[in-house]
This record gives C-alpha cells, structure tokens and sequence, in this order.
C-alpha cells in the first residue's frame, strides 16, 4: 500500500510518514512516482489536490473541502493507531470496489518511460550512451530522464 502527502507542514510529515512507516505504508513523492497512491493525506498547507482520479483522502485540516472525494477522513495528529487501523481497512476495503476513472494516463506513461530506460540500460550494460542511442534521444535527456526517475547506471 502507498499513499501521496500534500500541503504538510515539516512537523506534520515527520509525524505522519513514522506512523506510515511504522504500519508499513510507503510514501511516494506524487511528482516522481511511477504508480498511483491508494490514498492521499492533506496538510494543514494544502490549496488544491490535482489528481485526476478519485483516491480516498485522509486530512489534517478540517477546512479542507477543495476536492470531493467519495472516501473522506478528518484525522487530526496525533493519530492512534487503532483510528487509522479502522480508516486504512475502509480504505482497503474501497481498493476492491471499480473506479470511475481508472486510469491516469500521465502516471501510466511515467512508468512506461522509467520501464524502457531501464531495459535500454540493462540491454547496453549499462552505457548511457549507447542506450541513448537505441531509445533515439540525446544522451543529455536521458541523463535527465534518470535523474528524474532515480535511476542510476551503477545499478546495469
């Protein structure tokens, strides 16, 4: 299970991703991931929750109503964990039922481009520029295309 933070202040993220990290739930950066979060948790800083598919939201701040999601938390810190058990299996429990708008193109893409790069890379041992070669792009994208995907060559 993995989830997006948006709008958290500094102590509100450290709070929320150890208890995240305590009931094993990884933390994606919502601009460099390659899959979509099961769930969103809002800060106290949130203006607007840009995602194009409807995912339960957990928030930090009660005034939050700038996105009309059918699964909707209040949960303000500190959590307990009985609380956020009961939520996270109403949120898995939502997981199982069909979603309105499935798919989100632009994750989808995101995830194709890091899945080729790294078969360029697998395929070319490892050499960027040869695996820049058989993807057709400068090498300096492709540089930029791993930065941006954390991936690294040592890894080929």
């Amino acid at each position: 299970m993995n989830c997006w933070l948006y709008g958290l202040s500094l102590e509100e993220r450290w709070q929320v991703e150890a208890i995240l990290n305590y009931l094993g739930i990884d933390v994606d950066d919502p601009d460099l991931a390659t899959r979509a979060p099961v769930f969103i948790v809002v800060g106290s800083q949130a203006g607007s929750v840009n995602h194009p598919v409807e995912v339960p939201i957990i928030s930090l701040n009660q005034e939050f109503k700038l996105y009309t999601s059918g699964l909707y938390w209040y949960s303000p810190l500190p959590w307990r964990q009985e609380t956020m058990q009961k939520v996270l299996k109403e949120i898995d429990a939502s997981r199982k039922l069909p979603r309105r708008h499935a798919l989100d193109l632009n994750l989808h893409v995101r995830h194709l481009e890091s899945l080729l790069i790294r078969q360029a890379l697998v395929s070319s041992r490892g050499v960027v520029s040869k695996a820049a070669a058989s993807l057709q792009i400068q090498r300096t994208t492709l540089i930029e295309k791993m930065r941006r995907y954390k991936i690294d060559k040592s890894e080929f």
